[in-house]
């Protein structure tokens, strides 16, 4: 008895089709991506937090940054400070550059109790955290 093998057929991809898929897909995400320029004198990411029903204050007036990250790790002019040695480093800052005026930047994510330390530190240095030190706030675009 002899019984009928069918012959199989080798399976073949349209390379061509695959191609034209790609180069469509590739075409779709270049056109759709937004570039972002990094800041290169940003020397700290921090995530400012975003107020709306506040006013801003301009003041043209240049001032060295007090960064607070949201790891409770503070900075002092892009130099790490402990938050012990805060208020000798900021008295330090003062007698070495006493024109420079100081602005405080604290990521959203800061824990408030860093916060609160570094207001002491400040308010230890002699500063009055309300006028001499301004927090930086960020304002939401409506």
């Amino acid at each position: 008895m002899a019984f009928y093998v069918k012959k199989r057929r080798t399976p073949v991809i349209p390379i061509v089709a695959l191609v034209d898929i790609l180069t469509v897909l590739l075409i779709f995400f270049v056109v759709t991506t937004t570039f972002k320029k990094e800041d290169r004198n940003a020397l700290l990411q921090i995530a400012l937090p975003q107020a709306s029903a506040l006013t801003p204050s301009v003041e043209n007036t240049p001032r060295t940054a007090l960064s607070v990250t949201a790891s409770s790790e503070v900075f002092l002019d892009g130099q790490a400070v402990a938050l012990d040695d805060l208020a000798t480093a900021v008295r330090a800052f003062r007698t070495t550059r006493p024109a420079d005026r100081l602005e405080l930047k604290a990521d959203e994510q800061a824990p408030l109790g860093t916060l609160v330390k570094v207001w002491d530190a400040l308010a230890a240095a002699g500063l009055k955290v309300n006028t001499d030190v301004p927090t930086k706030i960020l304002l939401n675009p409506e």
